[in-house]
This record gives C-alpha cells, structure tokens and sequence, in this order.
C-alpha cells in the first residue's frame, strides 16, 4: 500500500497540470468590446461580460482575469495584463497574480448548475501581447474549489482587436473618447456603431469612480488621469480611427445584471454638441470629449411604474458636492431637468431629451459651483400634449 501512494500522488499532479493547460473552452461572452489599445504609459482598462460553465455546483472558486493570445492555448500560460477583479460592488486591482496569495485573485461561487455569469475586467500592459494588429482573448484562471492550486484556464470565445494610439487613418490605429454624463459610478458604458444595439460593441469602459485609488493604476493614458478618473459619472476608452459610421449609440448598463438602464443615440455619428465621432485621428493626444449634451445616461429604475408625475426633493440636501434627484414621468416626452442659482439663471442642464413613460434618477456634481441656495426646475412636454412644470430648492454647503 505505502508504495501506492507516491504513484497516487504522482497521478494527481499530473492530472492537475494537465487540466492546467490554457484551452478556449468553458468561457463564453455576453458581451464584449471589439477593440482595446496598447502602449505601456498609455494604459486603459477594460471590461466584459462572460459566463463560466462545467464547474461544481454552489462552490466557490479563486480566479483573476487577463488576456491571451492564440499561441498561448495548450500552454500553462494564462497570458499577460493586469486583472480588475468585480466582486458584487467591489473594484480591485492588482498586479501580480497568485491564486494562493490574497490580493492576487478573487472568487466567484457557481449557481446549482456549476455556472457563473459576471463581469471581468483588465488593463493592458506593455506586453508583446498586446501589440497593435494582434488579436487577444480574455481568459481567466481558476483554481480547484479554493485550494489555492492552478486548475483550470479558459480563454474567452470571442477575440478583441489591439489599436495603437495614432492620429493614422489605418485600421490597427485608435482615438481615445471620454464622456462627462450623469451614468450612476460602477456601472458600465458600452458604445456601438449603430442605434439598434446589434453586434459587438466598438468599446466597453467603467463608469467613474469605482473606487480603485489612482495611485495603484499607473502608467494610465494621460486623458484618462487628467479628465476621467475618479470623476463621478465619467468614462473613458478608445474606438478605431477607420469609423464611417461614427458612434452611434452608447448604453449605461447596471452592475447588478447587465440589464440598459438607459441609453442616448446618434443618426450620424455626430452628436449634438457637435462633436463628430466618425472616422477620427485624435490618438491619445486629443481625445474626444462628449459632454452631458450629448450623452445624459441618467438611470431609470426598474419595477416602478408611475402613476402620476413626480419630483423628489433631492437627497442629500444640503449636499457636497454631489446629490440624486429623482423624478417620475407617467407617459412617453420630452424632459427636462435644469438647476438655476437664485437670480434664475440657468447654470446646469442634467436632462434633455425624449424618455420613456418611468422613474428616473439623476446626479448633480455641484464641485464647480458656489455655495448656496439653488433651484431645480423640472419641464415635460407629452408626446400626447400633456405639459408640466414643478421646482423644488436645494443647497449647495462647501
């Protein structure tokens, strides 16, 4: 018996290597964007939407995320990239991975199918990996039910195109694009190129601030450090310079399930500030901006059908320097929601648009703003005639 023993555990390593291997199986995408960029002070981070399957049901595994190449399948090399680890509500980072030392992974618990869906995420390094033209595949690396021990890497089953940053007219060459909106921080930005939401989405970022302190990503592309990070409702990431349709569609998405909670549209690629998406050459010098104008994102919430309109007092109030405020419309219109100081000038636009019959909630940064007392109007003009107006005050203590 005791000679069985060292052959039993001899089997097992090999078993685990085995399983080990890198393979593009079992790691299937929701959604995931179409292109990423390089450069190693010009770093991005990256998210998607993927579901693991064939694991034990109701248990919970350690994994991290990152991305691969094509020659990497067969290999006991997960790739290269640094992992942003989403746990519920949770952002992490980090940089050096080990799913035997805290920090270095997460875990995720399978449902009583032994699946899990959820949000990934990465930032590109200056890996070779990740050069312009190459195609990379997500990939995540688990462990065997929290034993701390390497078994089991998948690659995703959709591929994502690698740009560099250049103001080139070539397919492999990039712009970066940021957007100030009122998109609830955590949630997730996608962009399309096309109004009806079909294919991949061009790009996918997180909506700021997830709270993953800005010293612990470095090497960021400078408009992200300057005008993205840790800026409530803001959102950065890169599309392709070689786009004739533009950006024509751009979805908030909830943390909690993926589900739209809303999303504004495009006919051409140029958006009402007048900003045009189509076809650009900015690279990472100079960024598109899309401003509130263009994009509200403001969230409606699910389950709750207004009977009436409504206007709530904004909370916190007094506030610094950011409130909610919510309000209900009872049939499809025009909204808009607009702060005014106390003369009645009109110093902020949260809402314009056409939206649906629902309850919605908007945030106001009032960080470059005076303290003191400032009105909120709210003006709806019904798709079937109806108008109505209500105002309620709020204070602003620095």
């Amino acid at each position: 018996m005791k000679k069985l023993i060292p052959f039993f555990l001899f089997a097992i390593f090999i078993f685990t290597d085995a399983n080990a291997q890198l393979v593009q199986s079992n790691f299937t995408s929701v959604v995931t964007p179409r292109y990423i960029c390089s450069g190693s002070s010009t770093r991005l981070p990256y998210v998607y939407r993927a579901s693991v399957t064939g694991l034990l049901p109701n248990t919970k595994y350690r994994y991290y995320s990152q991305a691969c190449r094509y020659t990497d399948f067969g290999s006991s090399n997960s790739g290269a990239g640094n992992p942003i680890l989403i746990n519920g509500s949770s952002f992490r980072y980090t940089t050096s991975t080990s799913l035997s030392t805290p920090g270095g992974y997460d875990s995720l618990t399978t449902d009583s199918q032994g699946n899990y869906t959820g949000w990934f995420g990465f930032v590109h390094t200056g890996n070779a990996r990740f050069t312009a033209g190459n195609y990379v595949y997500p990939s995540i690396t688990l462990d065997s039910a929290g034993s701390g021990s390497t078994y089991l890497r998948y690659a995703l089953n959709d591929s994502i195109l690698v740009l560099q940053f250049a103001d080139s007219a070539n397919a492999i060459s990039g712009t970066g694009l940021y957007g100030i909106s009122l998109a609830t921080a955590k949630n997730i930005v996608s962009l399309y190129d096309n109004v009806n939401n079909t294919g991949r989405p061009l790009a996918m970022a997180i909506v700021e601030s997830e709270g993953i302190d800005a010293s612990a990503m470095p090497s960021l592309v400078p408009y992200y450090v300057d005008s993205v990070d840790a800026r409530n409702g803001r959102w950065g990431t890169v599309i392709p310079n070689m786009l004739s349709t533009g950006v024509r569609r751009i979805n908030v998405h909830r943390l909690t399930d993926a589900t739209i909670a809303n999303f504004n549209t495009d006919a051409d690629g140029i958006w009402p500030s007048g900003i045009s998406t189509v076809n650009p050459s900015g690279g990472s010098a100079t960024p598109i901006r899309l401003s509130q104008q263009d994009i509200q994102l403001s969230v409606m919430l699910t389950g709750i059908n207004p009977d009436g309109f409504r206007l709530e007092q904004n909370y916190p109030n007094p506030f610094n320097p950011s409130t909610t405020i919510g309000f209900a419309v009872p049939s499809n219109g025009h909204v808009k929601l607009s702060v005014h100081d106390v003369l009645g000038k009109e110093v902020s636009v949260l809402v314009s648009e056409e939206m649906q019959s629902g309850t919605y909630e908007v945030r106001f940064d009032g960080s470059g703003f005076n303290s003191g007392v400032y009105f909120y109007s709210f003006d709806f003009s019904g798709n079937n005639g109806t108008l109505y107006s209500e105002s309620k005050k709020l204070i602003l203590a620095k």
